[in-house]
C-alpha cells in the first residue's frame, strides 16, 4: 500500500510542471529585447502532459465518460511559439505585460500546490503521532 497515495504524486508532477513553466516565462522576459525572439507560449497543461508522457508519472485517468482525456491535448513537445501578429518591429513576439501576468498566476498556483502538499504531509504526521499513543 502506498503511504502517500496517488494525489501526492500528482501534486509533485504539478510542482515540476509549474517549475518548468516558470523557467519558460523567465526566459521570455529575459529575451524581451532580443531581435527575432519567438516567445514560448506553452501553458501549464502542456508541461503537465510532458510530465505524464515521460513514463515516470502515471497518466491521469477519467472517471466519467464525459471527462476529457489528457491525450486529447497532447502537445508538440518541441515548444509552442507565439505566431500572432503582435510582433514588434524587430520581430520579437514577447508581450512583457502578458508574461508578467502569467508569472504572477504561476506563482500563486505554485503556492497553492505547496499548501496542498503541506496539508497532506501534516495529516500524515498527525496519523503518526496518534499511533504513538
Amino acid at each position: 500500500m502506498d503511504m502517500f497515495g496517488s494525489g501526492f504524486y500528482r501534486l509533485k508532477s504539478a510542482l515540476v510542471a509549474r517549475e518548468q513553466m516558470q523557467s519558460s516565462i523567465t526566459s521570455n522576459i529575459a529575451n524581451a529585447d532580443t531581435p527575432n525572439y519567438k516567445a514560448d507560449s506553452r501553458n501549464f497543461a502542456d508541461f503537465l502532459a510532458a510530465q505524464n508522457s515521460s513514463g515516470t508519472h502515471s497518466k491521469v485517468s477519467t472517471t466519467n465518460p464525459r471527462h476529457i482525456a489528457d491525450s486529447d491535448f497532447a502537445p508538440a513537445l518541441g515548444g509552442v511559439y507565439q505566431q500572432n501578429g503582435s510582433r514588434k518591429i524587430d520581430g520579437n513576439s514577447v508581450n512583457l505585460q502578458a508574461e508578467m501576468a502569467r508569472m504572477s498566476e504561476n506563482q500563486l498556483m505554485h503556492e497553492l500546490s505547496m499548501k496542498l502538499i503541506s496539508g497532506k504531509l501534516s495529516g500524515l504526521l498527525n496519523a503518526i503521532k496518534e499511533g504513538n499513543r
